[in-house]
């Protein structure tokens, strides 16, 4: 009996020590799941599908987070929010994703949103905008921090920073010490982003226009284009007899390639301008435009210079493994993931999703295109001089970084000095 009950005892004891054994094993097997959904018809969302592709393929060959490999699904909106929702939900209900990362414009992330935050409770998960500047994922956390504290933005600026950095500092130092000029044309596009930048923000600013008569621009001309808009001649005339410098266009969507083919044949033709974002920056503008785009500013982050030692392997890597240019959004959704793999070995793993939220709140890491990391109380990334955006001109078919200075590569030349 004695020896029944010792036998019993042992083999109990074994048995509970195997299947704690088991159960470790089986969880640093379990994946990490990454949900990726966009437009994958898009220029954007194709080249961040491929940045999230190379984050989660060198994760995995570095030994996962943790030990556990990385999944990541990969699924297409159709630029739809209605397909939005429904591939959220599936997602975050039946693959059961840690992460879900939204990678098209700011309208689909603010969907994504809220369908996440019914679903937080049941179902807990983290979820990153990747492309997009609007101000409604962070206005979301700073309004309501509980429900929606899940929720993370990631961009070059979002549209607050647009107007808190670019229209208070940036841009205004390069219109009067690179152009040469205090005299603008202000050119805003009719979207969701340039609402701040038109019409201000309470609490922060009264708009672009105020920021810079503060700075001591004189802003000469203003109108806004709808994204239909394909004739431009008689902006740029009316531009030409305003007595402007310098020409912002706060754009990103609208045709640039016919607004840059109209503005190269107009009488504003010697006027230089700055475009914010889009098509002026990528690197096939220039056979878009048929050289046109000659003389003229834009930021962008598809240049090749070494903002830090891993940007022109990033760039390499992408064009090598998997075909395609570095173009806006791949940056930023590389360099998330790479600020959740920290901030998940910090949390000690993916299990308890409040720690996870607030190691993401206190990550820094050093990327691509700077130091990554999120504002802890509204979740939107780390701003400009920790996230560098360069703005570069074109000379000669090529992107020369005119600013900032440490990364330059040439100097700014008038749109008339480049036809010479």
């Amino acid at each position: 009996m004695k020896k029944t009950c010792l036998f019993l005892i042992i083999f109990v004891a074994i048995s509970v020590v195997a299947l704690g054994m088991s159960t470790a094993a089986v969880a640093k097997d379990k994946p990490i799941k990454i949900g990726f959904m966009g437009n994958l018809s898009s220029p954007a969302t194709r080249s961040a599908e491929a940045a999230a592709k190379l984050a989660v393929s060198e994760m995995n060959e570095a030994g996962g987070i943790l030990g556990q490999p990385v999944e990541l699904i990969l699924e297409d909106t159709k630029g739809e929010i209605p397909k939005c929702i429904e591939i959220y939900k599936k997602l975050v209900m039946y693959n059961k994703v840690d992460v879900v990362v939204v990678a098209e414009k700011v309208e689909m992330g603010v969907a994504g949103m809220e369908i996440g935050a019914e679903l937080f409770r049941e179902f807990p998960h983290i979820m990153f905008s990747t492309i997009g500047s609007g101000d409604t994922i962070w206005h979301h956390v700073r309004d309501n921090y509980d429900k929606y504290k899940f929720g993370f933005q990631t961009y070059y600026y979002i549209s607050t920073n647009y107007l808190d950095i670019m229209g208070k500092e940036v841009l205004p130092d390069f219109f009067k010490n690179t152009v040469g000029t205090n005299k603008v044309a202000i050119i805003y596009e009719d979207m969701e982003w340039t609402k701040p930048l038109r019409k201000g923000l309470k609490g922060v600013s009264d708009g672009l226009r105020s920021e810079y008569e503060k700075k001591g621009i004189e802003v000469v001309y203003e109108a806004t284009l709808s994204l239909d808009q394909k004739v431009f001649s008689t902006v740029f005339e009316e531009i030409a007899a305003s007595g402007a410098g310098v020409m912002d266009c706060v754009v990103g969507y609208i045709d640039q390639g016919s607004f840059i083919k109209q503005w190269a044949q107009s009488s504003a033709s010697d006027i230089p301008w700055f475009i914010w974002g889009g098509l002026a920056g990528m690197p096939v503008a220039w056979k878009m435009t048929e050289g046109k785009i000659s003389g003229g500013s834009v930021g962008s982050s598809f240049v090749k210079v070494a903002i830090t030692e891993k940007t022109i392997p990033f760039m390499n890597d992408m064009v090598e493994k998997y075909k395609t240019g570095p173009i806006f959004g791949s940056h930023t959704t590389y360099d998330t993931l790479r600020g959740y793999k920290k901030a998940v070995e910090q949390a000690g793993g993916t299990k308890d999703v409040e720690k996870v939220i607030k190691a993401l709140e206190q990550v820094r890491e050093v990327d691509v295109l700077g130091t990554i990391g999120w504002n802890p109380k509204y979740h939107y990334n780390l701003p400009y001089p920790e996230y560098i955006t360069p703005i570069v001109q074109w000379q000669n078919g090529e992107m020369v970084v005119v600013i900032p200075e440490n990364l330059a590569t040439g100097k700014f030349k008038s749109p008339a000095e480049l036809r010479k």
